[in-house]
Parts: structure tokens; C-alpha cells; sequence
């Protein structure tokens, strides 16, 4: 049944995309430079893990996204070409080189022509029409919604979204004193009281709502609680956190819970509704992150859900362990809906799994297909082409099966990758 395949192709390639989660910079979405490109985050972790040095391309150890490399970009990608070859085999690998060939038509990376290929991402990302030309005309993305929020955005196709609302008190890399004096900056004076916490995100809510945001979020770890503490009690874990700089898992769990509801609260009193939550990863020091679940974890959130029903919960997840959990979710409470695969799921054999797993249990207006994620518009090209592939094939096997018609299968599509998100950020 080649034509099934052939229109979908087709579908998929036509399809106007809405990418709901990226970070890319407002102002100038395009890459400055090859190792934007080449040292992105997901690429730049894989090479350390080969054997690269944590310092050899960023002087912090970090990555670039985080902390200025401190070094040259052509020298850094120079310093990283030899340990590029280990990731041949990974999705990282497989996408840069997507990348590479198809956006620049550069077939690999060589010392002999690192030079040129640097010279051509510059010269392209400093045209201003290069970075529509990629958005626009490689991934027909209509509109990106970006957390990041320095400068003005270019285009009115670039809008916002404000994500880390504080609701941990601790987290793989800060205790909870540091946790609560980052709260402090935040509200510029001390975070003593629960009601103190509030006006915090009141103030962070409001903010977003009168930037024109179209969500706010948060990164809840994995210790929510079924039920959140008192108001007496999150003034009491803010004390312990800063005074003796610990707490346990349950005053964890019951502040980060308290912390959703308060927010959820917050939010009611602004026009925004919908709220981008993620979950199933904790980074450790220097940087690196980990899956991490909990059985407890699905329960809380399905409670605030319950008890909050106007707030529009989008939820992604890091961990394949969350992937029932979620969709069960999503099939038995009207405002949870699904979208993407997040950080440690963004690998073809889990994006089908997510999507088999939603395609079976979630009404069809409640999954959204794509985010991207990305630093720069460069890489929303590769994650989308990889979506689109492992979409045409699930796609391809049901109607195949016939268990969909192809009328509803080039329906999903736009569903899946622009109307959905249309609907639940409010583009």
C-alpha cells in the first residue's frame, strides 16, 4: 500500500507545525556559530561521555547553554572532532548529521574543512533571513513558543511562555538553603512565610500573563505528595530549609505540592489557563541528569487536577516509566493532555512508544505530537524530521491494519502537530 505511505509523506511534509516548548532566543532564533550547533547540549554530554574532557570545549564544565564556554567557537568544535566519530550510532549523532547535510550540505565534519563549514554557519546565521528560511520553509513552523525571554522577539511567530516556577525546595544540584535564598532574589526580600511564597508566585504568574505569555510551568521532582501541607506547614519547611538546610522526603513532597496548588490558585486570578508541566528528570552536579519516577508521582497531580479543573495541564515527561501513568491520566481527566518527548525520551524507540501509548487511550484532540526543545532554530529541523518519521510509520501500520482510515490518519496529522497546540496554548 504505497500510496498510504506516499500521502502520508505528504501530509507530514505540508503540515504547519506549532512548536510549544523551545528555548529559542526571541531575538535571534538562528545559531551565531558552528558550535551552537555542533556542542548542543544533548551532543556536547554524549561527547564527554565518550571521553572528552567535561572542560575541553567549555572552561566551566558546563554547557553552553548554561555558562559561557570561555574559548573560541571554531576551536572549540575543533577540540571536540575527534570523539565525534563514537556518536555515529546515536540519535544525536544520526540528527546532526541531518543537520549538517541538509541544511548546510556539509557531509562531515573534518579538520580540513572546519574552517569553510564555520565560515557558512556564521555567514548564514548572521542573514536575517536565514533563520524564517529554516522555521518557515525546512519546518513550516508557524509559531514557537520560547521560555527564553531576552530581547524583544523578531516576529510576531515567536511568542512566550514562563517555565521553573519554584515549587522544589530542593533539587539535584542545590540544598534547600540554597534553594530558598534563590527564592529570596526572586521576590527581593526574604521568604519566610507561606504567604510571602505566594505573593512570589503571584508576582511570577502575573508577570507572565501581563508579558503575554501562553503558559506558565513547572519541573515538580518526583516526590509530590498525594496531599499538600497545611499553610502552617510550608511556613515551617521554608524555616527548617533555611535554617538547618534540610528536610525530609515527606516536607519535600508536601511543599512541592502545596507549591502546584498555590500556583493553580494564582493562576485564576489572570487569564492564563494553561500549564506546561514536565517531569521524570533531575540533573546532578556537574551537569548530569537522570531518569527519575515515583509510584506517588501520578496520584498527586491527578488530585490537583481533580481539584483544579479550569487550569490546563500539558504534561511531558523525561522517564519511559511515566508513560502509562501519563496516558491513563489523560484518557480519564478533560484538562491533562500530552505533548512531545522530553530530554531522555526523545529517542525513536520511546517517541513510539509514547505515541502508540497516547494514539490507544487519549481522545485525539489531547495529543500533541511535537516540541522541539530547542536552543536554536537549526535544530528544530532534525527533531521534527525524526517525529515525522516515526509518525509516517505508526501511521502507515494502522491504516495498513485498518484499523484507521487514511481519512483519519492525514486528520491526526494536523491535529497532532498544529491544531491541538492551536487550542491549548491559545496561538
Amino acid at each position: 500500500m504505497s500510496y498510504v505511505r506516499d500521502a502520508l509523506r505528504e501530509a507530514l511534509a505540508q503540515v504547519t507545525v506549532i512548536d510549544p516548548h523551545c528555548h529559542l532566543r526571541p531575538h535571534k532564533p538562528a545559531a551565531d556559530n558552528l558550535a551552537d550547533i555542533v556542542l548542543y547540549h544533548h551532543v556536547w554530554i554524549e561527547l564527554v561521555s565518550a571521553g572528552l574532557p567535561q572542560t575541553a570545549v567549555t572552561r566551566a564544565g558546563l554547557p553552553h547553554e548554561l555558562a559561557d564556554p570561555g574559548m573560541m567557537p571554531l576551536e572549540r568544535v575543533r577540540r571536540a572532532l575527534r570523539y565525534l566519530p563514537r556518536l555515529e550510532n546515536t540519535t544525536s549523532g544520526v540528527m546532526l548529521r541531518w543537520l549538517l547535510r541538509d541544511l548546510y550540505g556539509i557531509e562531515s565534519l573534518t579538520e580540513a574543512g572546519l574552517e569553510a563549514a564555520g565560515a557558512l554557519v556564521q555567514a548564514r546565521g548572521n542573514d536575517p533571513n536565514w533563520q524564517e528560511e529554516v522555521l518557515r520553509q525546512h519546518c513550516r513552523i508557524e509559531t514557537s513558543i520560547s521560555v527564553e525571554h531576552v530581547g524583544a522577539p523578531y516576529s510576531p511567530a515567536m511568542a512566550l511562555g514562563a517555565e521553573g516556577l519554584p515549587v522544589n525546595l530542593r533539587d539535584g544540584k542545590r540544598s534547600p538553603r540554597q534553594v530558598v535564598e534563590s527564592l529570596d532574589a526572586l521576590l527581593g526580600r526574604e521568604v519566610r512565610t507561606a504567604d510571602d511564597y505566594r505573593e512570589l508566585l503571584a508576582t511570577l504568574i502575573g508577570k507572565a500573563a501581563a508579558d503575554g505569555g501562553k503558559f506558565v510551568g513547572a519541573w515538580p521532582l518526583a516526590y509530590l505528595n498525594s496531599e499538600p501541607c497545611t499553610k502552617a506547614e510550608a511556613t515551617r519547611s521554608l524555616d527548617k530549609a533555611r535554617e538547618r538546610d534540610h528536610l525530609t522526603a515527606a516536607e519535600l513532597g508536601g511543599f512541592a505540592t502545596y507549591g502546584l496548588a498555590t500556583a493553580f490558585e494564582e493562576m485564576g486570578a489572570t487569564r492564563l489557563r494553561a500549564f506546561q508541566l514536565i517531569a521524570g528528570a533531575e540533573v546532578l552536579p556537574p551537569h548530569r541528569s537522570l531518569t527519575l519516577w515515583s509510584p506517588g508521582f501520578i496520584g498527586a497531580i491527578a488530585r490537583l487536577a481533580g481539584s483544579y479543573e479550569d487550569i490546563l495541564i500539558n504534561m511531558s515527561t523525561a522517564s519511559d516509566a511515566f508513560t502509562q501513568d501519563v496516558g491513563i491520566l489523560a484518557k480519564h481527566f478533560p484538562n491533562v493532555s500530552v505533548a512531545g518527548y522530553w530530554w531522555h525520551t526523545f529517542y525513536p524507540h520511546y517517541i513510539r512508544k509514547s505515541l502508540e501509548t497516547r494514539l490507544d487511550m487519549v481522545p485525539a484532540n489531547k495529543i500533541i505530537a511535537f516540541f522541539s526543545d530547542a536552543y536554536h532554530a537549526e535544530w528544530c529541523y532534525p527533531k521534527l524530521k525524526l517525529v515525522k518519521q516515526v509518525v509516517e510509520d505508526l501511521l502507515s501500520e494502522r491504516v495498513e491494519r485498518g484499523w484507521y482510515s487514511l481519512d483519519l490518519a492525514l486528520h491526526l496529522i494536523d491535529l497532532l502537530f498544529h491544531e491541538n497546540a492551536r487550542e491549548i496554548y491559545g496561538v
